[in-house]
């Protein structure tokens, strides 16, 4: 869901003039081929019909972002991302899935979760953002994070459904705690920029 963090982000990505490439992983080949057809006027795009062949693009190829289909055959994108992370691939990650969010996306290791069906402008919204994440420190990254699973919760039927409040209340105050180390380590890197007049990113996180 891009578009949801009050927090403004210092550096910003065009898909137009970034090299950046981007995995497209899921199991149905056409939906998986339109994205990349939309990506691909802008970025490098891989695609991966499968997790096992996901695992084998990361280990071989170069890549910037991830979108991750959650529910395939044989191994489910939680299980891709959790091996993703078990080998150290730190890429940012957003699920693009038709599986409804729960409460168990808090604890998943990624950065956006987009409900299909979506849209061109979505995608590559998303694709953007993720993107301009990469350069930032971790507390901003575990706060954007943190902030979109509060944000597609709040947003899904499941929200008045099966989400415990207490939960969602306790989800709230991580997101304001994160969103105050975020402040902070924004302000460390203005801080380094006019020390040195260098644009540096660093990680507090």
């Amino acid at each position: 869901m891009p578009g949801t963090h009050s927090l403004p982000m210092d550096v910003t990505v065009d898909l137009a003039t970034t090299d950046a490439a981007v995995l497209v992983v899921d199991d149905d080949e056409d939906l998986a081929d339109t994205y990349a057809l939309w990506l691909r006027e802008h970025v490098d795009v891989h695609v991966a019909y499968s997790g096992t062949d996901a695992l084998d693009v990361l280990a071989t190829e170069s890549i910037d972002v991830v979108l991750l289909d959650r529910r395939m055959p044989s191994m489910s994108g939680d299980a891709v991302l959790a091996e993703m992370r078990s080998r150290g691939h730190d890429q940012r990650v957003s699920m693009v899935t038709a599986v409804e969010p729960t409460l168990d996306i808090v604890s998943l290791p990624f950065d956006e979760y987009l409900v299909k069906p979506v849209g061109r402008d979505p995608l590559e919204s998303t694709v953007e953002s993720l993107l301009a994440l990469a350069e930032h420190a971790d507390a901003f990254q575990a706060y954007f994070s943190l902030q979109s699973k509060l944000a597609v919760l709040q947003a899904g039927p499941e929200y008045r459904t099966q989400d415990d409040p207490e939960d969602l209340d306790a989800l709230r105050e991580r997101v304001v705690a994160a969103r105050e180390r975020a402040v902070d380590s924004l302000e460390d890197v203005r801080r380094d920029e006019d020390a040195d007049g260098t644009t540096l990113v660093t990680d507090t996180g």
